[in-house]
C-alpha cells in the first residue's frame, strides 16, 4: 500500500498473502476517499475467502469486532457476489464498493466483482429508474398536497421522504449507483453525472431547500426532474401521474 497503516492491517495483508484460502483484500469506506478519514477513522477491509468451509478459520483468526481499527468483513466469493444485489436484502449496502481499493487479488476475481457491483446492471436499470421515479412523485405528491391543507408537519416529511428516490433515479439514469449521503457532495462534484441539470452548485441548494420546506423549490425540482426522465424515454412514468402534472409543475392549480 502507498499509504501508512495500522500495524494491525500491515499483519492482515501478510497473513493473506500466505493462505491459500484468501483470494483477495480490498479497503473501502472513508479511508478510500479524499478527504474523510481521519487519526480516529477506522480501516473497513474486505477479505475474500475462496470456500465457505475456511470461513470459520480465518474468522477464528480475524473476527470482526465494531469499533476496531482494522474491522474485518469476511465472505466468500459467492457471498461477494451476492451482497449488495438488486432486489436483496443487502441492496442498500451497493454503494460500498465503489471507489475501494484493491490490496490483494490472487486471481482477478474479486476486482471484477466489486468494479461490477459500481454500476447497475443494464438488465435492472429501466426497472429501478421508473420505480424511483415513481416513489418521488409519490412523495413529492403528499408532500404538496399536505401542505395545500395545512398539515406542515407531514408536508415536511414527505418531502425528505422524496428526496432519496430523486437521487437514486438521477443516478440510475447514469447507470450509476446512488451514494451514501455522506458522499453525495463528493461524487457530484468529483464525478459529476453526466445531464448539467444535477451538478453539484445547482443540487445540492436544492436539496438544502426542499428540507427547508419551500415548495416553490420542490417544483423547480419536480420540473428538472420531469425534462430529465422524459429525454431519456421515461414519459410513461411520468405520464400516469396525470392530471396533476400541470400542478406538481407550479403551472396550474389542484385538479381546477
Amino acid at each position: 500500500m502507498d499509504e501508512p497503516t495500522d500495524a494491525s492491517l500491515d499483519a492482515l495483508l501478510a497473513d493473506a498473502r500466505q493462505d491459500p484460502d484468501v483470494l483477495g483484500v480490498f479497503l473501502f469506506g472513508s479511508r478510500v476517499r479524499d478527504g474523510f478519514a481521519d487519526d480516529r477513522s477506522d480501516y473497513d477491509v474486505g477479505v475474500v475467502i475462496s470456500e465457505e468451509s475456511a470461513l470459520a478459520a480465518f474468522d477464528e483468526r480475524w473476527p470482526y469486532r465494531r469499533g476496531a481499527q482494522v474491522e474485518v468483513a469476511s465472505s466468500t466469493v459467492a457471498q461477494l457476489r451476492d451482497h449488495g444485489e438488486y432486489g436483496s436484502p443487502s441492496e442498500w449496502a451497493r454503494y460500498q464498493y465503489s471507489q475501494a481499493k484493491i490490496l490483494l487479488d490472487k486471481t482477478g476475481e474479486v476486482e471484477t466483482v466489486i468494479q461490477a457491483k459500481e454500476r447497475v446492471p443494464d438488465a435492472i436499470r429501466p426497472q429501478l429508474v421508473r420505480d424511483s421515479i415513481d416513489g418521488y412523485v409519490n412523495s413529492t405528491h403528499r408532500s404538496l398536497r399536505n401542505r395545500m391543507v395545512g398539515l406542515v408537519q407531514s408536508a415536511r416529511l414527505d418531502a425528505a421522504e422524496s428526496l432519496p428516490y430523486l437521487l437514486t433515479a438521477i443516478f440510475a439514469l447514469d447507470a450509476r449507483v446512488r451514494p451514501f449521503n455522506k458522499y453525495l457532495e463528493w461524487e457530484l462534484c468529483l464525478r459529476p453525472l453526466s445531464d448539467p441539470t444535477w451538478a453539484a452548485d445547482k443540487l445540492l441548494p436544492q436539496v438544502a431547500a426542499v428540507l427547508d420546506g419551500d415548495d416553490a423549490v420542490q417544483r423547480s425540482l419536480f420540473r428538472d426532474l420531469e425534462h430529465s426522465a422524459r429525454q431519456r424515454g421515461f414519459n410513461e412514468t411520468l405520464d400516469g401521474w396525470e392530471p396533476d402534472l400541470a400542478w406538481l409543475r407550479g403551472d396550474a392549480g389542484y385538479r381546477g
